[in-house]
């Protein structure tokens, strides 16, 4: 799946009257369907890079903006490469807890086989003169 199709999957995905509404607008854009093409871009993303462009005009923790400022973001967003808007991919790295804790559970694991393994009897045990 590429491309408008992708994108179709997800704003289903995320079910937001206002995502929704945005992308209804995209697909009118006929000079932005090879944009949608570009992987790096997401509607989620779309929606947060809008979503930070309108803090900037906000007052008493609301912003109101015109549909047409929105779309434009949008376009912007789709138009320009992740670089050039300043988004950057934030790289999650394993927590140390996680670390921490996938070594208890080797130990563990490996208590029990060594606890299981003491237990069993060969079959020449039960043999024994």
């Amino acid at each position: 799946m590429e491309g408008i199709e992708r994108l179709e999957m997800e704003v289903a995905e995320l079910d937001i009257y206002s995502i929704t509404k945005i992308f209804n607008y995209l697909k009118t854009r006929n000079d932005l369907y090879e944009n949608f093409k570009n992987k790096e871009k997401s509607m989620e993303e779309m929606y947060d890079y809008i979503y930070r462009k309108s803090e900037k005009h906000k007052y008493k923790n609301m912003a109101m903006m015109d549909d047409k400022i929105v779309y434009m973001w949008a376009v912007t967003y789709f138009s320009k490469s992740n670089e050039e808007l300043g988004i950057k991919k934030e790289k999650i790295a394993p927590s140390p807890t996680k670390k921490v804790e996938k070594k208890i559970v080797k130990e563990a694991v490996k208590e029990e086989r060594a606890k299981t393994q003491d237990n069993q009897i060969t079959l020449f045990q039960g043999v024994q003169k």
